[in-house]
């Protein structure tokens, strides 16, 4: 995805999960989401399922449990890494972001700006709003894993295109947030009545 679609998807993560601190770090989440098209990195890393996904599951593992020690002075840290999450996880269910697709550069290009269009008509839509609904309540952060990749595995077999792409790119990532911050915030629940 473009830099844009990872910012409108930020933006509207950001307005229609019900997070306070999501919103007041937002600028944090911002950065993150398009901080990995940034880093030189991405000239030799594809951002593909079957090379970074091993880095994502570490860092959904990390922000999903009591990482506020770590945090603690830095929830700003926090939001960046989650919106790096989010990048990985759009670029997963981005057509030419996987091996099967046949297209050459030029039209990974031409697919992403049309995507980028279509994200943007997308969001504004009462159906985006339909699919928010459908959150599912996973136990730990190992079960979302799952169902990352179980999703990944279904999307590879389903028709490819951009409003397939965009329909599971903002269901995957509103899945994703909703699920990190609620495993954060049981964490760090189950942590303070430990301490009483």
């Amino acid at each position: 995805m473009r830099k844009k679609s990872h910012i409108s998807l930020a933006r509207y993560l950001v307005r229609n999960l019900d997070d306070g601190d999501l919103r007041k770090h937002k600028l944090s989440f911002y950065i993150g989401s398009i901080l990995p098209d940034c880093k030189p990195s991405f000239l030799y890393k594809k951002h593909e399922i079957t090379g970074t996904f091993p880095q994502v599951k570490r860092e959904i593992e990390r922000l999903s449990s009591d990482y506020q020690k770590k945090y603690k002075r830095q929830k700003s840290k926090y939001y960046r890494n989650l919106g790096q999450v989010t990048h990985y996880l759009a670029d997963y269910f981005t057509f030419p972001h996987n091996k099967i697709y046949p297209g050459n550069l030029k039209d990974h290009c031409a697919y992403e700006e049309k995507l980028k269009i279509s994200l943007r008509e997308y969001l504004k839509t009462p159906e985006v709003l339909e699919h928010a609904k459908k959150t599912i309540e996973f136990q730990t952060p190992e079960a979302l894993i799952a169902f990352i990749q179980k999703s990944h595995d279904e999307y590879l077999e389903r028709k490819k295109g951009v409003e397939e792409d965009i329909k599971s790119i903002v269901v995957m990532n509103e899945q994703a947030v909703h699920s990190i911050t609620e495993f954060f915030r049981q964490a760090k629940q189950k942590r303070h009545v430990q301490q009483f």
